[in-house]
């Protein structure tokens, strides 16, 4: 077993001991529409720049610890969107256009699938 084979087991096994593993969505634009979903599963394996995020908001709200309130917003939240506005923690690589290539040509020539053209309905 390799250690992704091992990483999927356990977040499968994190998300089959989830007391609440669904989520309510609200959606608010065109129209209020509220459905339930399963988590995501980076809810359970957060990919690096996530876990970059994350761990820099706690950083930031932490220093803002025991301030006073002085404008609208919590002294934490004022600080966290000062300090992160703008910072970018990476995302997600694309995957390079050779790479792409290479992995279509070892898969064969019956998985590279031509897109189908659209049919148009014969006209009388």
């Amino acid at each position: 077993m390799t250690s992704l084979e091992g990483r999927s087991e356990e977040v499968e096994r994190l998300r089959l001991e989830d007391p609440r593993p669904i989520q309510i969505v609200v959606r608010r634009k065109p129209r209020t529409v509220v459905f339930f979903r399963a988590k995501p599963r980076t809810a359970y394996d957060p990919t690096t720049p996530q876990l970059l995020a994350r761990y820099a908001f706690g950083v930031v709200a932490r220093r803002a610890r025991g301030r006073r309130f002085t404008g609208l917003l919590p002294p934490a939240a004022e600080e966290v969107a000062r300090e992160l506005k703008g910072r970018s923690f990476g995302g997600r690589p694309r995957e390079p256009v050779w790479l792409r290539v290479l992995r279509r040509w070892a898969e064969g020539p019956t998985a590279v699938i031509p897109k189908p053209e659209v049919l148009k309905p014969p006209t009388a």
